[in-house]
């Protein structure tokens, strides 16, 4: 039998997106779950609080997968460097395989959004959870660019997690683009090019042994 923060929780988690924001009042979140306002309080400290912790419940599978993706790259990794390629397929394909499961999800951030009261404090909530998970890929991605200046990486990461939030819309945007385009790709080829791509920009100004040493050589000549 689930216990009462659980009932609270997945009350409010169905609600919220059943009814919408507006309508699913605290009343209806009890009494679905069986207890009393006051257990609200109880469990939570207050309404932001439970709806932070749905947060947190709902992106947690999200951070796990995200940290073993990554942990599996350094266990593979030679002396202790991670490809580049490598660290960003284990970023995105979570990603990916979180959209495909949850393909409500822009709805469940747009609901939980209106449902708190301060929408700055929310803000915070979120950038809370995804700290631990962006600073640990920011690690990777250093280890894996040492040619390159910190603030550039860091720069480029923001792009790329810019740009993989609108890859968590789901496979319908891409299936859409490629219908037109006439492109007929399986899901590991997808993968593979956007990895190629992302890698190339992120390698940007990235010199290769063979072309220093080439300017190496005229300099001196």
């Amino acid at each position: 039998m689930k216990d009462t923060k659980t009932r609270i929780l997945d009350a409010a988690e169905r609600l919220i997106m059943e009814l919408g924001a507006e309508k699913a009042s605290l009343r209806k979140i009890t009494d679905e779950a069986g207890v009393n306002i006051a257990a609200i309080n109880y469990h939570f400290g207050s309404k932001n609080n439970m709806i932070s912790a749905l947060m947190e419940r709902f992106l947690a599978p999200l951070s796990k997968e995200l940290h073993q993706s990554l942990d599996r790259v350094y266990t593979g990794a030679e002396n202790e460097t991670p490809e580049l390629e490598a660290v960003i397929r284990a970023y995105l394909v979570p990603l990916l395989d979180f959209s495909l499961r949850c393909p409500d999800h822009q709805n469940f951030f747009i609901q939980m959004y209106r449902y708190y009261d301060d929408r700055d404090v929310f803000m915070q909530s979120i950038r809370g959870l995804v700290e631990k998970d962006l600073k640990y890929y920011a690690g990777a991605f250093l280890a894996a660019l040492p040619q390159l200046p910190e603030k550039i990486v860091l720069l480029r990461l923001a792009f790329f997690r810019n740009t993989s939030c609108g890859i968590m819309q789901g496979d319908c945007i891409m299936e859409e683009s490629m219908a037109v385009l006439g492109l007929d790709l399986d899901r590991k080829e997808m993968i593979g090019e956007m990895v190629t791509t992302v890698a190339s920009g992120f390698r940007a100004g990235v010199k290769d042994k063979s072309s220093t040493k080439l300017e190496e050589e005229k300099h001196e000549s």
